[in-house]
């Protein structure tokens, strides 16, 4: 993976510090150890298999996190033909399903860690309103997703279309038939991130 957090990470710390510029060396160390520190993660993800809900659990246990979950006021069919010409249709009208979930206090993250399956090559439709609803600027959103074979398809274009103030980094894809294995792959996009924590056991996983 792609190193990217060294020097995005560096700017939401310094945008976070009202006094960075000006300190001796050793107490610059010191601030920007404070600042990562209070640096505050949403983990905010749609399922409707599981498998991302199995991602997001991981990816907020190892951050520390909160998690929060997109649902919405019109269920999907069980039935996964069905659900297919259900989203199908959606992709096609552009369509914004209504979010029976909130979040109520988007301002205090810093960072959003945004979990999804890949639906006809892209985030479901309820991600596009989730993404509409919140101001995010001057944060940073980093994606991961489940899919069957397509990666992030998509999406990370479609995520900076949609929020062109925020800063968006390279994306987690797991295949969804391996969701609830995948703890190492969550552990080091994290740790690429600078978001692992350092208490975790990189060997636990969530399980269910």
């Amino acid at each position: 993976m792609k190193k990217i957090i060294s020097v995005a990470f560096c700017l939401l710390i310094a945008s976070l510090s009202l006094s960075s510029c000006g300190k001796k060396e050793s107490e610059d160390a010191a601030g920007m150890q404070a600042e990562k520190e209070s640096v505050k993660v949403l983990v905010a993800f749609f399922s409707y298999g599981g498998n991302t809900r199995k991602l997001a659990e991981t990816a907020a246990q190892y951050t520390g996190g909160d998690l929060f979950r997109i649902e919405t006021e019109k269920s999907y069919s069980e039935d996964y033909d069905k659900c297919l010409e259900e989203t199908a249709r959606e992709m096609e009208e552009n369509a914004r399903p209504v979010l029976s979930s909130h979040v109520e206090n988007m301002e205090a993250y810093d960072v959003v860690l945004l979990g999804y399956p890949i639906w006809w090559g892209s985030m479901p439709m309820a991600v596009n309103t989730f993404l509409e609803e919140y101001d995010f600027e001057g944060k940073i959103i980093a994606p991961f997703c489940t899919h069957g074979g397509s990666g992030l398809g998509s999406s990370e274009q479609d995520l900076k279309k949609l929020c062109p103030d925020a800063e968006t980094f390279e994306g987690l894809a797991v295949y969804g038939s391996r969701a609830d294995q995948a703890g190492e792959e969550m552990a080091d996009w994290l740790e690429g991130l600078g978001l692992y924590g350092e208490d975790q056991d990189r060997e636990e996983e969530i399980q269910d």
